[in-house]
């Protein structure tokens, strides 16, 4: 019985000629032979034989290359078109589609109503505070002249009205408590929530925006790290397209090489 594990291409109806990376397997297994053989280029003989697989290798990879575009390409097509059928509506991860900015818009006027909300109620809630410190000092004065009235009473004084006297104390002290929960529900109920639909209630949120105050503190703080570098290299390639020139504290250097 014929055992086709060996070589799978050999399996009945597989007659398709081999793809560019089978085809470029052998090559890249010479090159890898030649580096461990070779790891100094020592003469012209090693170097003109170097140069043949160097070419083979080179060769090997675009053909690697040009079947993957070749494999990628309708795809990519049908990807793109995929994508701008719906992208043209909404994209989440690049430019905003037509109902993203409809989205956009209601979402900044229910924060400008939010905002505003709060406001007053921060408002509300802070009048509320001081209307509560301005009843508990009331009920205080009335509770130390509930006191006084008691000791003019003790001593003997005779126009002295002690009922009166708690009564009002009791009153205001009254209308310090309820002062005192109308401030805490004032300043409780402070946080907007917007109701309605099927979701959670839509509340205001912190967003963090980083902003760049002095960039030459912050990468001295941070370390000029590999992401850093690329982004600075790569403005000063448009820089030097825009101006012909590299910017100040860039500059290019040059080597020969194969």
């Amino acid at each position: 019985m014929l055992d086709l594990t060996a070589n799978p291409r050999a399996a009945i109806g597989h007659n398709q000629p081999p793809g560019a990376i089978e085809l470029a397997k052998p090559t890249i297994e010479e090159l890898s032979r030649f580096l461990a053989d070779h790891p100094v280029v020592s003469n012209e003989a090693e170097a003109r034989e170097a140069k043949a697989i160097l070419d083979r290798a080179v060769l090997a990879l675009k053909g690697v290359e040009d079947e993957r575009k070749a494999k990628v390409a309708p795809l990519n097509a049908e990807l793109t078109a995929i994508n701008g059928d719906y992208h043209r509506w909404h994209n989440a991860n690049g430019k905003p589609g037509t109902w993203d900015t409809l989205l956009k818009e209601l979402r900044i006027r229910l924060t400008r109503f939010a905002q505003a909300e709060e406001a007053r109620r921060r408002a509300a809630a802070e009048a509320a505070r001081k209307a509560a410190e301005e009843a508990e000092r009331k009920a205080r004065e009335a509770e130390a002249r509930e006191r006084e009235a008691a000791a003019d009473a003790a001593q003997g004084v005779c126009d002295v009205d002690i009922a009166a006297a708690a009564q009002e104390a009791d009153e205001a002290f009254a209308q310090f408590q309820r002062a005192g929960r109308a401030a805490a529900r004032a300043e409780r109920d402070a946080k907007v929530r917007i109701g309605g639909g099927f979701g959670k209630a839509a509340t205001l949120r912190t967003a963090e925006t980083l902003v760049i105050a002095d960039v030459h503190a912050a990468i001295e703080d941070i370390g000029l790290t590999q992401d850093i570098a690329d982004a600075v290299l790569k403005g000063a390639r448009a820089y030097r397209r825009e101006n012909g020139e590299l910017p100040a504290g860039i500059s290019a250097t040059y080597e020969k090489r194969i």
